[in-house]
């Protein structure tokens, strides 16, 4: 009995000698343990036998707004490269003079957005010359939008988009309009694309397009919207979607006449 009582005690030293490493676990945010908030502890001005007290408060985590703004980046169908995009990094030197106007009317958009949102006319066209930078604007006001205000941005580049919708045999075309209808902003590049200089735009791509965007006429939720096409050409293809496109977003309409000289790709050939 006294020999088993010696090597209980024997184990029972050893365990009590022993350390445990517990290893911190590996959290993406230190300072709040990927909680979303941290603990704060602050003087609240009350005393209690002459010593202030101290009151918890939890604070909401940086890394919230990061992950929110990440997941909008995502979500927006903006590739990394347009991620780049900015106002900053669009060069108006030596530029046709409406292109400058172009830029100048996107800074007053994404100025005013927050006081508009709520309006009918809460929308900005850039319309007319291939290649004077009016995807590189809307693309800077998108990017601008998701993180300075973490507003949620679709980017629907039309062609692609259209051609998704009927490669899926139209099995998702609903799951694709109903995100189109929902989104803060809904930004449709290159609207009814010129294919060969030809425009081609067949009635339920109209369809498609018109049943979003009334959607959005009658909710008040804003668009950004560039096309190569001038507003002419839009009517004559479906005055009823142009009309509301028009109406949304006319205190924000910037048409430049083809002159390949806005064209920023062929500026070598005119220098």
């Amino acid at each position: 009995m006294a020999a088993v009582m010696e090597e209980l005690q024997a184990r029972s030293q050893l365990y009590s000698e022993t350390t445990v490493a517990i290893e911190e676990p590996n959290y993406n945010c230190p300072k709040c343990k990927d909680t979303g908030s941290y603990l704060i502890r602050k003087k609240n001005g009350y005393y209690i036998r002459g010593v202030e007290v101290e009151q918890d408060y939890y604070v909401v985590c940086e890394c919230n707004r990061i992950l929110k703004i990440n997941k909008l980046i995502k979500c927006s169908a903006i590739t990394k490269e347009f991620q780049k995009m900015s106002l900053k990094n669009f060069s108006t030197d030596n530029v046709h003079p409406k292109v400058v106007e172009m830029k100048s009317k996107a800074k007053q958009y994404y100025a005013a957005f927050e006081e508009i949102r709520g309006f009918r006319q809460n929308s900005i066209m850039l319309i007319g010359q291939p290649g004077c930078g009016k995807t590189h604007l809307l693309t800077a006001i998108s990017n601008y939008l998701m993180h300075t205000k973490q507003v949620s941005v679709l980017y629907f580049p039309y062609k692609d988009g259209i051609n998704n919708i009927a490669a899926n045999n139209f099995d998702r075309k609903n799951e694709i309009m109903d995100r189109m209808k929902e989104v803060d902003v809904l930004f449709i590049d290159d609207l009814f694309k010129p294919i060969g200089g030809k425009v081609n735009v067949k009635s339920w791509q109209t369809e498609v397009i018109f049943e979003v965007v009334n959607s959005r006429y009658l909710s008040n939720k804003p668009l950004l919207i560039s096309s190569e096409l001038s507003l002419d050409d839009m009517l004559y293809i479906d005055e009823a979607l142009t009309s509301r496109l028009f109406e949304m977003s006319q205190n924000f309409i910037v048409t430049i006449q083809k002159d390949k000289k806005a064209n920023y790709r062929l500026r070598k050939v005119f220098e």
